[in-house]
């Protein structure tokens, strides 16, 4: 199935996420994108997606122009796709939780949303396999998987997750054979 409403081909399909979406840039405008100015000043076109539907192929890091990010690629119908999200984000860390509960042979739905409850934002991703797939990693059962800690930074106490994203991208790796020494050198072709 791949994403909801594609409709343009090719071999290698980079994906964001944005405010709840999956997000597919072009270089030109095509039929069914949206056009706006990114903060880089440039003007980009996208079309917005409900889920992916496909095969995980590989989950690694990649550090880009706006910090370090999480790379899933996903092969569905002969397509491969490229999904990139901010490494310390609910989508990131929701993903990672729940990964250890895919078959990862079979199809599984990769799906973003994003709450907001006053002034805060909250984003995770849902995946699902004939059901949907609870967090491997919990509060009440972590499985190693570590506490966040309190840092002070100029003075105000912040929650630091470093620790906790390293885990969960470490045990992901690990459930692919994979390593730092196989970082995603392919990079979006805009």
């Amino acid at each position: 199935m791949g994403l909801q409403n594609q409709s343009q081909g090719g071999s290698k399909v980079f994906l964001s996420i944005s405010n709840g979406k999956l997000v597919r840039s072009f270089k030109e405008k095509v039929e069914g994108s949206v056009s706006r100015v990114n903060k880089a000043g440039r003007e980009v076109h996208e079309m917005f997606y409900d889920s992916l539907e496909g095969i995980i192929k590989s989950v690694d890091t990649k550090d880009g122009d706006y910090g370090k990010f999480l790379v899933v690629n996903v092969e569905s119908n002969g397509v491969n796709y490229q999904l990139e999200m901010n490494y310390s984000s609910g989508y990131s860390a929701s993903f990672l939780k729940t990964l250890p509960n895919v078959k990862l042979s079979d199809r599984v739905t990769i799906t973003p949303k994003l709450t907001i409850e006053g002034d805060k934002k909250k984003s995770v991703i849902f995946l699902n396999q004939g059901g949907g797939l609870k967090w491997f990693f919990t509060k009440d059962n972590p499985n190693g998987m570590p506490d966040l800690t309190k840092v002070k930074i100029k003075g105000k106490e912040t929650w630091d997750d470093s620790d906790r994203m390293e885990f969960l991208e470490n045990y992901a790796k690990s459930l692919f054979g994979g390593s730092k020494a196989q970082a995603i050198e392919e990079e979006a072709p805009f």
